[in-house]
Order: C-alpha cells, then structure tokens, then sequence
C-alpha cells in the first residue's frame, strides 16, 4: 500500500493517548507519516518520539460548572481550532483518526472544515461526549466494546475493532494464568486508575484482613495508591502481618500482571482492555463519578462475559469484598473460568483492525469518493477483520 499521511488526534489523558500510541506504531511500520495531535498533558506519558511529529494545541473541559469556566472553554477550543486547522494544512493528510477527550474537539472541528476523513475510535462501552458531538459526519466509527451505548444511529458506520493496548501486556497474554495452590502464595494486584483510588485504600486491606488465616496468610498484594494515603495503608498491612508492596506508581504493571491471581481495579477503557487481552480474572469498582457512569457499563461489559465481578462503590464494604475474594481464591474452577472469559474478551489484534479500517477509507481517497452519508456497511466489515486470530 502506498504510504499516507495520518493524523492522530487525543485527549491528553492516559485513556485516550496509550490507544493513540499503540495505533501509531503500527502505522510506521506499515510505512506511514504520523502527525499527533494533543494538548500539554500529553507530555506525561512519553508521546514524544523520533519516529513522528507531535503538536500540542490548547484545549479546555467545555463541561465545567461556571460561566466564565465555559466562556474560557469556548476561547481556548477556538484557538486549539486556528492551530489545529494550521498544522493540518501543513501535514496535509489523507485521514484523521479521533481518540476522544475533549483536546480531540478541535482537531476533528478542523478536519471536518477542511473536507478531510475522519475515524471515530471510542474506548468505552458508552459513546463519550466529545465522539458524540462529531459521530454524525465521520466516516467510520471504530468501537471497542460489541454492545456500545450510543451508537444507535450510526449502525452502518459501525465496526469492532477492540481498544489497542501496549505490546508489553499482549506479551502477557501467551503467559499461563497462575494456578492457585495450597503451598504456594496468591498475588493479588490493586489498581486505582492514573491517580489511585481512596476507597481501595480504605476497603481492600481491611477485606484481606478478614479472610481465613490459612488464605490470607498466602496473601500477597500489590496495590496502588494516593500519596497521602501509602503509610496508612502500609500500616494496615504490617497490623495483619501481610506482605505487601504500596506505591503510587508501579512501572513494571504488565510483569505484575503476569504474576497475579487476580485483580482489583478500577474499571476504565484501557484497564479493562489490558485485563482482558492477558486474561486476567478481576474484581471491578466502578467509579461512581465517571462521565455517562461509563466505568460501570465497562465493568459489566466484562462481568456479563464471566470474567469479572462488578461491585459499585455505594455496596463496596471490607465484608462484602472478603465473601468475594474468598469464592473466588478458594474455588480453582470459578478461578479458571474466569480467566478464560477474560482471555476469550480481549481483542489483542485491536491496533491492527483499527490500521487496517484507516487505511481502508485512506487508500480509497474518501476526500473526493465518500459523501457525509457513506458509511462501512456490515459486509464491509466482517471483509476486513477476517484475519487469523493471534494465538493464544
């Protein structure tokens, strides 16, 4: 295929650049231009890179409460709008591809002005605000969950090409899940999302703590957490006698995952897609806040499969988190199937699905062929994810 020109547009948060940068590399190496576009915070999660460029453009949450929140919101979009705008003028692509996240408004906004095709990608089992506002004149909408609350009217632009995740947890995936045995020590790994969450720190030591002696003295844990909440924390362990590791970060989470039993996590796009794709049975705590309550239907997405458990954070107690930690530890069945659910879930092919939808609707010069109604019909779709399924 000859080379295009692409643009990756997202919102600087880790759920919307990591699918970013998982795409963009399977585009450099089908030999494509890439052209990221974001605002600052992209900084954080190492986007910069040699192998393609990246601009920042200003950006602000059009959401927030207050009239001059919204007044200083509208401005900055507008300004995101002229440098977006200028930058694909300059780059001069043959597709944009949207992550969402408000940042992603602005560069979409532009292509839209400059007749370029636009690619949706929705990571949640929800279709977010910003993908919502521009889904009616994309060219395609790529989603990440089957059933995707929201796209109703969009059936015939449609196509499921799961949420990319790093090739360091696909590696996990051909790894065997963990047995559980009655000598050996069961890894238990916490995970609160990119800041930590408070309520795993006040609840999932106490659980732990309340398990039989001859389970919970196996336990080994390693969970995240808030700064301010680590020596708390770490001194609720060392009460109990537990072994445990607490950080506000770990930079090794796919070896951790190899290694751990079970997971218990909040219930994001990307960690749902991470957990699914290494086949790793999980507990689920939605965040009760999220927009749309899209954490919630991400977790019963996977909890409807069999392959998690979803608890909400207004029934989240120590009690009620032991019951289900020791079903699930002292039964190697329950355990087993859950992992396989998990691993049947994940779509760890999802960044090569999604390449191959853009360079479907690039190679076929959409600019001049497509009108606003054209879409990928169903037949279209099934066409091009027929590939060999990665094994196993």
């Amino acid at each position: 295929m000859n080379p295009n020109r692409i643009v990756l547009a997202a919102g600087g948060t880790g759920g919307h650049i990591y699918p970013a940068l998982s795409l963009a590399k399977i585009l450099i190496d089908r030999g494509h231009e890439i052209l990221i576009l974001t605002d600052l915070r992209g900084i954080n999660f190492d986007i910069e890179s040699p192998l393609w460029e990246v601009r920042y453009v200003q950006a602000a949450n059009p959401s927030r409460p207050g009239f001059f929140s919204k007044c200083n919101a509208v401005a900055k979009l507008f300004l995101g709008f002229l440098s977006a705008r200028k930058a694909l003028k300059t780059f001069n692509p043959d597709v944009v591809i949207g992550f969402g996240g408000y940042p992603s408004l602005a560069p979409i906004m532009a292509a839209f002005f400059e007749k370029i095709p636009v690619v949706l990608h929705e990571q949640n089992a929800v279709l977010g605000r910003a993908n919502r506002l521009l889904a009616r004149k994309a060219k395609a909408i790529a989603k990440s969950f089957d059933k995707t609350i929201g796209v109703g009217f969009y059936k015939r632009k449609l196509a499921t090409t799961g949420n990319p995740v790093r090739e360091e947890i696909i590696r996990v995936r051909s790894t065997p899940v963990p047995v559980i045995k009655l000598t050996e020590p069961i890894c238990i790994l916490v995970l609160g999302g990119s800041l930590g969450a408070r309520i795993l720190s006040d609840v999932v030591p106490h659980a732990i703590s309340l398990l039989p002696k001859q389970l919970k003295q196996r336990i080994k844990v390693n969970q995240q957490c808030r700064l301010e909440d680590i020596e708390r924390v770490r001194c609720s362990y060392d009460e109990n006698n537990l072994s445990a590791e607490i950080k506000t970060f770990f930079d090794n989470v796919p070896s951790l995952l190899q290694n751990s039993h079970i997971v218990i996590s909040r219930s994001g796009a990307s960690t749902i897609a991470e957990l699914a794709i290494a086949g790793r049975p999980s507990i689920l705590i939605p965040y009760r806040f999220a927009m749309d309550n899209h954490q919630y239907e991400n977790a019963m997405a996977l909890s409807l499969a069999g392959a998690a458990w979803c608890i909400e954070e207004s029934t989240l107690t120590p009690e009620i988190l032991a019951k289900r930690l020791e079903l699930i530890l002292e039964d190697n069945q329950i355990h087993a199937e859950a992992a396989g659910a998990a691993h049947s879930f994940g779509i760890p092919d999802a960044a090569e699905r999604l390449a191959d939808l853009v360079e479907k609707l690039s190679s076929e010069n959409p600019r001049s062929i497509f009108s606003s109604q054209d879409a990928i019909s169903e037949n279209d779709e099934t066409a091009l994810f027929q590939r060999k399924a990665v094994s196993p």
